[in-house]
């Protein structure tokens, strides 16, 4: 079965805009979605994710300049093709268009075959350019691979150097990532020791807090990287690196705990997480000790895509996840941690 493209039609005539839609229908596996105004478009492009957008010139505002200029500037749709398509067939229209990123310029009144051949010439490209990116990734995961066997030989015997290692390894891939691991080591052995984990136990934890994103050098940078909101596809590639983190670490004898808390840190209290939908106890403790800090930390430092919370929205977040992504026993004592930390 044929995989089927998605495509953004953005025209003011509908009758055009529901004609071209059904044409380009029976021209081959497309699923055609239509917007009749620019507001309507952009809103589609960037919930969608189309493949391609084709797009008129002249509309109501926004018009076809207006679009394009607001989705380049949008990391989520910025590397979408676009093509535009109008009566207007002046150089200077043709050129504004590319300057601004358009990847082609059709002039009305066209032949649908001329049409087809263009959207597949760019789609063509477009896959060109994900294949070479998705074989610099593999290379990368497979430079990373032969690092780790390395670390593996290095600290047979040293478990915590072992992970100090391959987290400042990670950095190689996300320096971001790398910093989080290390901020939340400590408020996790804190949090834990509040519960009465044992010694032993704490350090299975500081071992899992600075493994838990291993598995995201398996994530490709388009996704690992991305600046902005990540598509619903993308979030379930971003969601297998729990489960990626565990395939690497296990075969280095760790102890299981701290492959536990690598591989459930994002299950959920209410069985709403991943990857197995654990619910309630089922949790390691450790995962869900960890689960508070790990949102914690995120809420508090600055992303690329929002800035950071102050501490008392956080808390009140936390607060109110409280026997839904969060065990409340846990959170209660979390509670305490962050209230004692502000009146010292």
């Amino acid at each position: 079965m044929l995989e089927t493209t998605r495509l953004l039609v953005i025209d003011d005539d509908k009758a055009l805009l529901v004609g071209l839609a059904e044409t380009i229908r029976r021209e081959g596996p497309f699923e055609v979605l239509v917007a009749d105004n620019g507001e309507l478009g952009i809103q589609l492009a960037e919930e969608k994710q189309p493949q391609l957008i084709i797009c008129d010139v002249i509309m109501p505002p926004p018009n076809g300049w207006m679009i394009l200029k607001t989705l380049s500037q949008n990391p989520s749709t910025a590397a979408i093709p676009f093509i535009f398509l109008t009566a207007r067939a002046n150089g200077y229209d043709k050129v504004n268009g590319i300057s601004l990123g358009a990847d082609d310029y059709i002039t009305k009144p066209f032949r649908i075959e001329e049409l087809m051949v263009r959207i597949q010439a760019i789609l063509r490209r477009k896959s060109i350019t994900e294949q070479g990116e998705r074989l610099k990734n593999k290379n990368e995961i497979q430079s990373l691979s032969q690092k780790i066997q390395e670390l593996i030989e290095t600290f047979s015997s040293n478990h915590l150097g072992l992970a100090e290692a391959m987290a400042q390894m990670l950095s190689l891939r996300d320096s971001e990532t790398e910093e989080h691991a290390r901020r939340v080591v400590e408020l996790s052995i804190s949090l834990a020791h509040e519960l009465g984990v044992s010694d032993s136990e704490l350090n299975n934890i500081r071992l899992g807090a600075l493994l838990h994103d291993v598995g995201k050098v398996g994530i490709p940078d388009s996704i690992l990287l991305k600046p902005g909101a990540l598509t619903d596809e993308e979030r379930k590639v971003m969601m297998t690196h729990s489960t990626l983190g565990r395939q690497i670490i296990e075969p280095l004898g760790l102890p299981f705990a701290v492959v536990d808390l690598v591989q459930h840190h994002h299950e959920r209290w209410d069985g709403g997480g991943y990857p197995d939908n654990l619910l309630g106890e089922s949790i390691p403790l450790s995962a869900r000790i960890f689960a508070i800090v790990d949102v914690w930390d995120a809420l508090i430092n600055e992303r690329t895509y929002r800035p950071a919370w102050p501490q008392e929205k956080a808390l009140a977040y936390i607060a109110e996840q409280s026997g839904k992504h969060f065990d409340p026993v846990v959170v209660d004592k979390f509670r305490l941690i962050i209230e004692r930390e502000n009146h010292t």
